[in-house]
């Protein structure tokens, strides 16, 4: 009887023991079949994702569209206010000094309409910034017309709206969308060229030699750096800038000038009114014709 029920109590420890390390491994492979199908779920999500933003982002599309419905409009606005100024500080009449004034803070606000027509650039974080910062310079443009009082002297009116705190802070923020938009354009070409850096990096002086090197968007970023921290703000963009320094180079005035780097140049080039719209344009088929660059009206036209 008693070896009976050692038997049988043995018979059952053994059982239930087997039950137990048949329910671990049943549940420790449940484990990892579940995570494996977790893992390929998840990894063809980040897949997803990842080829989703890769084309979803900076597309020449959105750089196109961004050229027409925000950029152009700005940088219409950005050659009237400077033909404003101009012809402002020739005036001698204070009524037509008071009526400039007016015609470029309603210059202003037109642009400004012009420009929110179209949808925020959610998928492309520098263009929406660009949009923003042009919305910006635009409402402090019209601002700086409407708070200065004109008085007989153009030449005086114009140099107290150009040096205005509004006036300062509008031309800031419309340099920097113009960086911001050409940052973009080195974020699009990224993804067409390996030799194309998707960010500039940090400003520094470039030799002439490092220049050469260098594919045109990421010239173009460089130069609207450089108008950037300079306050350049005129009716050129920066290729035509770009333009112009290469053709110094490669026509040997840069070494004839004794000119080393690129902020010399740049220097040299704006002090002296050198740089004219279209001066890429006139260099477009010597230097750029096998660059890497969007379907951008301004680069073709």
């Amino acid at each position: 009887m008693n070896s009976r029920t050692s038997r049988t109590q043995m018979l059952y420890t053994l059982g239930f023991l087997f039950f137990l390390i048949s329910a671990f491994a049943a549940f420790f492979t449940g484990v990892k079949v579940g995570a494996d199908k977790t893992e390929a779920k998840y990894a063809h999500l980040d897949n997803k994702e990842a080829v989703e933003e890769f084309s979803g982002s900076y597309q020449q599309q959105d750089l196109v569209t961004f050229y027409h419905n925000v950029f152009l409009p700005y940088r219409e606005f950005k050659r009237n206010w400077n033909d404003g100024l101009d012809n402002l500080a020739r005036s001698t009449d204070a009524r037509e000094n008071a009526a400039a004034l007016k015609n470029l803070s309603i210059l202003a606000d037109k642009q400004y309409d012009k420009v929110t027509q179209d949808s925020i650039f959610t998928s492309s974080p520098l263009l929406y910034e660009s949009q923003l910062n042009i919305l910006k310079s635009l409402t402090l443009f019209s601002q700086a017309s409407s708070k200065v009082t004109a008085g007989a002297s153009g030449a005086e009116t114009a140099k107290v709206l150009k040096n205005d705190n509004f006036t300062a802070n509008a031309v800031k923020f419309g340099l920097l969308a113009q960086k911001n938009f050409y940052d973009s354009m080195l974020k699009w070409g990224a993804k067409s060229s390996s030799k194309i850096p998707a960010e500039a990096g940090e400003l520094k002086t470039l030799s002439f030699v490092q220049w050469k090197k260098m594919p045109l968007l990421l010239k173009n970023a460089s130069i609207a750096d450089i108008m950037l921290n300079r306050a350049i703000y005129a009716a050129y963009d920066p290729q035509d800038i770009t333009a112009k320094i290469d053709d110094m180079i490669y026509s040997g005035t840069a070494s004839s000038l004794k000119l080393k780097d690129v902020q010399s140049s740049v220097s040299l080039l704006i002090s002296t009114g050198a740089v004219q719209e279209q001066d890429f344009m006139k260099w477009r088929e010597q230097y750029y014709g096998k660059e890497t660059m969007p379907q951008l009206p301004f680069f073709y036209e």
